[in-house]
């Protein structure tokens, strides 16, 4: 029983819902996200749970049993039928969380009786009522040492039937409604996702848009601010991580302060035997966001015609056009990845001044070509990783260009940079595009677990692209690729990404290297916590290629954009939710007797 209680309150803290908030909070302005999670109900879950854990067999189904236990302990004084809500409170300090349970009434007794015990059992205590319904856990304001938990807890009687808990006092006023009644939760609710997140900014004009952009560059102050230079790096390497840092965290501004609405909702579907997590996202009119989505899903991209190839392993396709925001960052930063890459040439002493000479052209050509591709405005490329039953993979890759056959500039300075790299120019011509060999000497191990011990190099450029492919049968399905290249498919002119990979393949080579790297001899001795975890990680590894031996291990995720409007979704085929049983089961069958 000890060991369920402390795991219900382990669960608590993942919730967010014990110790102190992000930031301190303040209120919540009007001009702020309205943003909110939601659980559909504790019997949805229990259903998902018990899924997935049949699915393991034997062991998942005695594993199910031990949950199912503490689950009744975890549901204790809730009603299980109903949506547990979850507020996210933003203000320019920060974010804090005000939950929402739903109450069992019980014939005969106060409403929340049976709920105050059961969170007091899990170590929600002390509990002191304040006033009627509204109750102080822990210290409140003023942590208490050993507490689980410190805030407070409201109840909401009849006809509302929750109980609601915030760190802050602020955050329940005796005033809280209904959190159903809430149209953005109710519009989450609608979606019947088994656990769901949306996000929506209700004040859209502009004066609003501008309040939230400056709430969050205060975030991105703070986060600059402990972004140090170390002692062993180079400055020119620290202006290109602090730049990658202010693009991501202006493209997070903006999805914060100019979408109308982000949503994000999990579904396990037992009936199809797969998950999905849907996407669904809409701008606010005329906005920069809006703008860049707008551009978004307007016509197919250059690889659209490309099929996917007979067993693949990984299979992808981009076409993302970059709005002004995005060419105007990178092209900013070009320079200070010129300069990072000059210096970092310059400081390795494995180079002879001509190899220099010769990293210094190619890295020039590499980020000219970029440059270039930047100023198209558009990200087009395409990847196939296939594998036969038996074989090792091949690869082929592509990335439309304004001038493909400026790669060649790289190709001329590789022989200046290794005289045992061999390329051989003009050996093949495919319609437009000329086809080149590349033969090394020196032996990746890693490279070599996937493609095999001197794997064939074939590069292809062209007026539109260049194209890249490695593999010992790589060659005539980047023949192939280039044909069907010429032809974009108008009907996937919406769809801007498609990714699609096999697990298992690739925790297969994760396991070849570990054996292979436990084989070899070392020097270093891993202390009793990193043998454990060593342990741990190799019987997960072992796990998840038991259970994904047998297939149905894939994930797919496609987005599409439409008048400005992106949607998408990731399934997980059955193989991944029987993982996620097994997993479930053994840490139940170890740890919940």
């Amino acid at each position: 029983m000890k060991t369920i209680r402390f795991a219900a309150l382990a669960l608590w803290f993942s919730l967010g819902l014990a110790d102190q908030p992000l930031f301190a909070q303040a209120v919540t302005p009007p001009h702020a996200p309205e943003a909110h999670a939601v659980l559909l109900s504790g019997d949805e879950l229990s259903a998902d749970l018990k899924f997935m854990c049949e699915l393991a067999g034997p062991q998942g189904v005695r594993g199910w049993k031990l949950l199912e236990s503490f689950l009744v302990e975890i549901y204790g004084g809730t009603d299980t039928s109903k949506p547990a809500i979850f507020d996210i409170l933003i203000s320019p300090t920060g974010t804090d969380v005000r939950a929402y349970f739903p109450l069992l009434i019980v014939p005969g007794k106060p409403l929340g009786e049976k709920f105050m015990r059961n969170i007091l059992d899990i170590g929600f205590k002390p509990q002191k009522k304040l006033v009627s319904n509204f109750y102080q856990i822990g210290g409140g304001v003023k942590p208490v040492a050993g507490a689980a938990f410190n805030g407070f807890l409201r109840i909401l009687p009849a006809p509302i039937n929750y109980a609601s808990i915030s760190s802050k006092r602020e955050s329940l006023p005796p005033n809280l409604g209904d959190p159903r009644a809430d149209k953005v939760v109710a519009a989450l609710l609608a979606k019947n996702f088994d656990v769901g997140f949306r996000l929506e900014n209700p004040k859209k004009d502009a004066a609003s848009i501008k309040a939230r952009a400056a709430d969050f560059q205060k975030v991105k102050d703070e986060l600059n601010a402990g972004l140090k230079l170390a002692a062993d790096e180079l400055p020119e390497a620290f202006a290109v991580q602090k730049a990658f840092l202010d693009h991501n965290l202006g493209e997070l501004s903006r999805f914060i302060s100019e979408s109308s609405e982000l949503m994000l909702g999990w579904t396990t579907d037992a009936p199809k035997k797969e998950a999905r997590l849907d996407l669904e996202l809409e701008a606010i009119p005329g906005t920069d966001l809006d703008v860049s989505a707008k551009l978004l899903g307007q016509a197919p991209g250059m690889f659209s015609g490309v099929p996917r190839a007979e067993g693949a392993i990984l299979s992808g396709r981009i076409h993302f056009p970059l709005d002004r925001f995005r060419k105007a960052n990178f092209l900013g930063a070009m320079p200070l990845f010129r300069a990072s890459s000059d210096v970092r040439i310059e400081a390795s002493k494995g180079y002879t001044s001509e190899q220099k000479v010769a990293g210094k052209k190619a890295w020039k050509n590499c980020f000219d070509m970029l440059e270039d591709g930047v100023n198209e405005g558009v990200l087009d490329g395409l990847i196939e990783v296939s594998q036969a039953t038996g074989e090792k993979a091949n690869l082929v890759f592509a990335l439309k260009a304004k001038d493909g056959t400026a790669l060649k500039g790289i190709l001329e300075q590789l022989p200046k940079l290794n005289d045992g790299i061999k390329v051989q120019f003009d050996v093949e011509k495919v319609g437009d595009y000329t086809i080149h060999t590349v033969a090394t000497p020196d032996s990746n191990e890693d490279i070599e677990l996937l493609f095999g011990k001197g794997a064939p190099i074939y590069v292809a450029t062209g007026p539109k692209a260049w194209w890249v492919a490695i593999g010992p049968k790589s060659l005539d399905p980047l023949k192939k690729a280039i044909a069907d290249s010429a032809q974009p498919n108008a009907a996937l002119a919406s769809n801007f990404l498609t990714l699609f990979y096999r697990v298992n393949p690739w925790l297969e080579l994760v396991d070849a290297r570990r054996v292979r790297m436990d084989a070899k001899p070392s020097d270093v001795k891993l202390s009793d916590a990193d043998l454990k975890d060593k342990k741990e990680r190799a019987a997960h590894l072992k796990l998840a290629l038991e259970v994904l031996k047998e297939g149905k291990d894939t994930i797919e995720t496609k987005l599409d954009a439409k008048n400005g409007r992106v949607t998408g979704s990731t399934r997980f085929d059955e193989g991944l939710l029987k993982f996620i049983g097994s997993e479930i089961a053994d840490f139940s069958n170890k740890t919940l007797k």
